[in-house]
């Protein structure tokens, strides 16, 4: 059986050359690659749900994000402290599951829209009204024009919009740092990360595990897994 301590810390391009120097594990170089990244500090722009707060100490996304990830670290040091062996003994995974679980909660609502899941919905309302526009030509558009319509498997994505799925794609596509895999960040990370592990297109609803998705159908990318 393969030692999960090694295979979780993989990633889908070649690491950073990061020399001897480097003492961080692959995991706590995730947490830092993700704390200095563009999508996280534009949580400093977005407000939390909050009532008609009378001060200015209201909380922003970025405040959030930050005790979402320093509560998810907690539960971590509690289970590893309370079930020593709760991971078969194996002491580099158990060291590595604080920092994991604070990476996953400092990353949570990168993805969310304006006005959270309400937000989702207006998204998949407005791609439902307007069809027609990702997958007919429009009629002023002459035989020259290109046009290439949103395949079907992938259109449950516009449909379908979800602010976990489109946290993965920001971190593993769009927040290119070093290639077209995003931040690059590892196995471990990126499935603490995906609350689901289907695509949009593979929902069935009534089944716990496939009612709502984890990945868009076209951020699909080739996987190439590499020793980190």
């Amino acid at each position: 059986m393969t030692n999960p301590s090694i295979w979780s810390s993989v990633r889908r391009s070649e690491p950073r050359p990061g020399g001897e120097a480097d003492k961080r594990t692959p995991f706590e170089q995730d947490y830092d690659r993700l704390l200095f990244s563009t999508p996280v500090r534009r949580l400093a722009d977005k407000t939390q749900v909050f009532p008609l707060e009378r001060n200015d100490g209201v909380r922003t996304r970025l405040t959030h994000s930050h005790e979402v990830s320093n509560l998810a670290r907690s539960i971590g040091n509690r289970i590893l402290r309370t079930q020593p062996d709760c991971f078969g003994g194996d002491t580099t995974l158990g060291a590595a599951v604080p920092v994991i679980l604070a990476t996953a909660g400092l990353a949570h609502d990168l993805g969310n829209p304006p006005f959270g899941h309400q937000g989702e919905s207006a998204i998949g309302r407005w791609f439902g009204a307007n069809k027609q526009q990702f997958t007919s030509a429009p009629l002023h558009m002459t035989s020259s024009d290109k046009f290439q319509p949103i395949a079907a498997e992938h259109q449950s994505d516009f449909l379908k919009f979800e602010g976990n799925a489109q946290t993965l794609r920001l971190l593993a596509k769009l927040q290119s740092t070093s290639g077209p895999t995003g931040l690059n960040l590892t196995a471990a990370t990126l499935a603490a990360l995906m609350k689901y592990t289907v695509s949009s297109s593979e929902t069935v609803k009534g089944n716990a595990a496939r009612r709502k998705f984890g990945f868009f159908a076209s951020g699909l990318l080739p996987v190439r897994l590499t020793p980190a």
